[in-house]
């Protein structure tokens, strides 16, 4: 059954991308699922970082929120295993159009439907806001996974997120699990890295995971090169790292 997971976090810089496309490749050549990524985020760095000319794009994610492309259209299949449904900056062009649309908050659930049954996981890169795609992404997903880089304006930006998934569930009436809160841009030579880390602990107990992503120049740098960290550096602390978080999500 398809678990569908929004990487989701009001703030930027964080790591979202890097989690959503590491991730989903890690996945799909080290365990052999069968991965869509979802950039619904206007910066289109999903996209970017696997290689793709995203402002090159003749057809992206708005053309199918718009009911202007079909599936069939937008999604590219790539050379790293994965399949992607691409966004750019004209996105956030679209947003004010497709926020007038009638069932604006579930336009992307009800298009990726007739998907459900041909992927193992679906990962959704959100964009770091509460708008209309983030909502989206979030009624369209059964799962959310909250990166959270080592920072003091990381910690605080927690109450934004508990009170956007407040809002789905009360006002939308949607329930979604948290896969889990996940430590990102950890350095381990910062005294300020540890103190974030220890108060997620005590704020989110188990749900905090156990796999850090840890703060390395390899991982700013593979998006350069169109690869994923198993590429760029696949010894390297990034890969294992993030080898470790494709465990711990598929043991969950």
């Amino acid at each position: 059954m398809v678990r569908v997971i929004a990487i989701f976090n009001v703030k930027g810089g964080v790591g979202k991308s890097t989690t959503t496309y590491n991730l989903g490749i890690g996945l799909a050549r080290n365990n052999h699922q069968r991965v869509l990524l979802i950039d619904i985020d206007p910066q289109g760095n999903t996209g970017a970082s696997l290689g793709i000319h995203v402002w090159e794009l003749e057809l992206q994610i708005k053309d199918l929120l718009q009911r202007k492309a079909s599936l069939e259209e937008v999604i590219l299949k790539t050379e790293q295993g994965v399949d992607l449904i691409p966004s750019n900056i004209t996105l956030a062009e679209a947003e004010i159009p497709i926020s007038g649309l009638p069932g604006r908050e579930l336009l992307l659930k009800r298009a990726i439907a007739p998907l459900l049954d041909h992927y193992d996981y679906i990962l959704i890169d959100c964009p770091p806001n509460i708008g209309v795609f983030a909502i989206n992404a979030l009624m369209a997903s059964e799962e959310i996974l909250v990166p959270v880089d080592m920072s003091y304006l990381g910690l605080i930006g927690i109450s934004a997120i508990n009170r956007t998934l407040e809002m789905v569930t009360t006002a939308l009436d949607h329930s979604l699990t948290i896969t889990g809160v996940l430590a990102t841009r950890y350095d381990r030579r910062n005294n300020l890295s540890k103190e974030v880390f220890n108060s997620l602990g005590e704020y989110f107990g188990d749900r905090l995971l156990k796999t850090i992503i840890p703060e390395t120049v390899k991982l700013r740098e593979a998006p350069s090169f169109g690869q994923s960290i198993f590429d760029y550096d696949p010894k390297g602390r990034g890969a294992k790292a993030y080898q470790a978080l494709v465990d711990e999500v598929t043991n969950q």
